[in-house]
């Protein structure tokens, strides 16, 4: 601890929260600013209701798909959702938490890639790659032209993931392997395609990194897959449930959105419009001049100096120049080949996202050039360096439109919450029914038949119905899609049987005439069951690998 507290120690990370704070510092004003994926507001809403509602872990959200609700949180992970929550239920807005995520996204990624990269080309090293990587526009773009919240903020942990594997592999320590599993399973929560590219890429790092092979060395994999299982096991195995299919077709088809080298390599346009079908795009593209040309410098210097004296770390510096290079050509349509040969790669939509890990690999890559010049040089270069790719970068760190005056009201009016709840229905709405909802929702249910509505109170999980048919029957239809395992409960506590409309998917049902006191609940499926319950088990497992109640009785016997 009392090193913790030595300038000499605190000094790198001051410096880079204080150079990160260039990336994020006009988030701090009020208001809030336009992006392409202008949803976050509501989704923080509707999950925040759902923690009120105590469904937890959240799936189903109340006022999603154009107000009939729909199982956003049953696919799309719900990390940096948890993370705004955390400062909302602190007492902040629901802007305020938004952008204050985006804030330590631009704040960890600096810290994340410090720590990894110091752990192979020292502190100068570690400082280079770190400019470079908070500093590269494909993060700009991210956080300032799409507003990708998710993916934004899993490149920001991806350096971390990478940091405490490789601590873990040096040293399986408990604790090691505590802030691994930790830090592997946020990423597994918090983005699923960068997960799904993660998993593979630690693999293969493992082998790489490590002689000997042995179960152990992976036990960080299993433990994240495990505690993180509440959601993906549904994601996976339920996906049939819901209209997937929408995500690589027509606009989506990755076919489309392929990268020119131009684009990569030489192009510095900035736009804040959308990727469009074709090599025009209002949109960038761009590595960054400073973010290959290091690289490539060092390619050369490792090349001359290859014959003179060793150079340390090699079997890693080939690992991401390799991961470099596919990450890049993956974005260029002469890869097509490849997202033909694994059809589940459509569902990255847009192939310039692996820009994403290319950047992350060209930054610590572009860290060894510190050791491959002479010492009485090597702080001249990180200066000079450093400066060129603020210079060249910090002007792509700002919105396009600053609303001052925007409040949370603002966000959550009629016309804002429509347009909203409708971003994204075709992803994940139900395909219970043949058809995707033209309007918003009606606001309480509503039937051909003759029948008096008392009341009508609808959460996330569950809806309270008091209604009264004055004809001898009467058919129901309730404003809410069907996703299993929605189940109604007469006065009685009695499971009713229920119809689905063909069209929509609505809920419905046959009520005799009289008084009726109805309650909609949502039920776990046996495969959220079982996925709930192996997170549990893992969590558990954790508590015991950890042993924190014989590590107490040391402390007491010590004592």
């Amino acid at each position: 601890m009392k090193c913790f507290f030595k300038k000499k120690f605190l000094l790198p990370y001051i410096f880079i929260l204080t150079i990160s704070f260039l990336t994020c510092f006009r988030l701090f004003r009020s208001g809030y600013f336009s992006m392409q994926d202008d949803v976050h507001i509501f989704r923080l809403q509707q999950f925040d209701q759902c923690i009120k509602d105590l469904q937890i872990p959240c799936r189903f959200i109340s006022n999603g798909g154009f107000g009939y609700g729909y199982p956003l949180f049953n696919f799309y992970p719900p990390f940096v959702y948890i993370i705004a929550e955390t400062f909302h239920l602190f007492g902040l807005s629901l802007i305020n938490s938004i952008k204050l995520t985006f804030v330590l996204g631009h704040l960890s990624a600096g810290i994340g890639i410090f720590l990894f990269s110091k752990l192979f080309w020292g502190q100068k090293g570690a400082l280079l790659s770190t400019i470079l990587y908070l500093f590269a526009p494909y993060r700009a773009v991210d956080g300032y032209v799409r507003g990708a919240l998710a993916e934004f903020f899993a490149l920001s942990l991806l350096p971390f993931v990478f940091w405490s594997i490789t601590k873990y592999l040096q040293k399986s320590s408990k604790k090691n392997l505590l802030v691994s599993t930790i830090l592997l399973s946020s990423l597994f929560l918090c983005h699923n395609l960068i997960s799904l590219v993660t998993i593979p890429i630690l693999i293969l790092y493992i082998f790489f990194y490590q002689k000997q092979i042995r179960f152990k060395l992976f036990l960080p994999i299993f433990l994240s897959l495990g505690l993180s299982s509440f959601f993906i096991i549904p994601a996976l195995l339920e996906k049939k449930l819901v209209t997937i299919q929408t995500m690589t077709q027509g606009y989506f088809n990755y076919e489309a959105h392929f990268t020119t080298l131009k684009q990569l390599f030489f192009s510095h346009d900035w736009g804040f419009g959308a990727s469009l079908w074709g090599p025009i795009d209002d949109m960038s593209f761009q590595i960054g001049y400073i973010h290959w040309l290091v690289p490539l410098i060092c390619f050369i210097l490792f090349l001359l100096k290859t014959n003179k004296k060793p150079i340390k770390n090699i079997p890693i510096l080939i690992f991401f120049a390799l991961l470099s290079l596919i990450s890049l050509f993956l974005t260029h349509p002469r890869s097509i080949f490849i997202w033909k040969l694994f059809p589940f790669m459509a569902y990255f939509q847009f192939p310039w996202r692996f820009l994403g890990i290319a950047i992350f690999s060209l930054s610590f890559i572009s860290a060894s050039l510190i050791s491959l010049i002479p010492k009485n040089q090597r702080q001249l270069w990180l200066i000079l360096i450093s400066t060129a790719t603020i210079i060249l970068n910090i002007k792509y760190f700002k919105e396009d439109i600053w609303y001052s005056n925007l409040t949370d009201k603002d966000k959550l009016n009629k016309q804002e919450i429509i347009r909203q709840s409708g971003a994204g229905l075709k992803d994940y709405w139900p395909n219970s029914g043949n058809q995707f909802p033209p309007e918003f929702a009606p606001p309480k249910p509503f039937s051909l038949d003759k029948i008096t509505l008392n009341s009508f109170n609808k959460t996330s999980n569950r809806a309270d119905i008091s209604i009264t048919v004055d004809s001898e029957f009467a058919t129901i239809t309730f404003p809410m899609v069907y996703f299993p395992n929605w189940q109604i409960y007469n006065q009685n506590n009695q499971k009713l049987p229920i119809t689905i409309t063909p069209d929509l998917g609505l809920i419905q049902l046959k009520l005799p005439k009289g008084d009726h006191t109805l309650t909609l609940k949502l039920k776990n499926t046996p495969i959220r069951t079982v996925a709930n319950t192996i997170s549990i088990i893992t969590l558990l497992t954790l508590l015991v690998i950890l042993n924190p109640i014989s590590r107490t009785k040391d402390l007491l016997t010590n004592r």
